[in-house]
């Protein structure tokens, strides 16, 4: 028996063939769908998520546009919180740099107080000057003009002025005119107020 030609040449059609023949036809279909809903203003994108999102399995990989917002709301208070930590730190740090300033500060009046109280009053210190300064007045009566201009020059104006204003008027002018002419005219004017 013989084999009929025609029926051993054909060969049969390869899943390559079935592929271009099916898919590339669907996917063109796919695309061209595609383009004329997106000119007729249909949201493709947005309704093929939600559509996905409905399908058990689909649903926990594909997210939807309220899960991103949720996602950057999310992400964005994150950083706000972390700002703000930090934010809390740096002034935490600046109230201990305030607290210790206030404690050092603290401690200085403590010690500034101690020494006002152990301080003479100034009655008492204004009575040992009067006392020392008369004790003075009488060394400069019995000393020689010339000798006691340039030591007076030298003293205090304070207690220059202390000194002459105890002095005999006559003992005064003859050390003023030992003196400086400038200095002299500032102890005069001193003494006249």
């Amino acid at each position: 028996m013989k084999t009929n030609p025609k029926t051993t040449n054909e060969k049969k059609p390869g899943i390559l063939q079935w592929i271009i023949v099916i898919i590339v036809p669907l996917i063109f279909a796919a695309i061209v769908a595609l383009i004329i809903l997106s000119i007729m203003g249909v949201d493709v994108a947005s309704y093929t998520k939600e559509t996905l999102n409905k399908i058990p399995f689909l649903s926990e990989t594909v997210t939807t546009d309220e899960e991103e917002l949720y996602e950057q709301q999310m992400d964005t208070k994150d950083d706000t919180i972390a700002a703000k930590e930090e934010e809390v730190s740096e002034l935490q740090s600046q109230l201990q740099e305030k607290e210790q300033q206030i404690a050092n500060l603290e401690e200085e009046l403590a010690s500034l107080s101690e020494q006002l109280t152990e301080q003479p009053s100034e009655a008492e210190t204004t009575n040992e000057a009067e006392e020392s300064a008369q004790e003075i007045t009488e060394s400069f009566e019995t000393m020689k003009p010339k000798t006691a201009a340039p030591i007076i020059e030298n003293l205090d104006d304070q207690l220059a002025i202390s000194i002459l204003t105890q002095l005999d008027p006559d003992i005064v002018g003859d050390i003023l005119a030992e003196m400086d002419p400038e200095t002299a005219a500032n102890y005069t004017s001193m003494l006249a107020n």
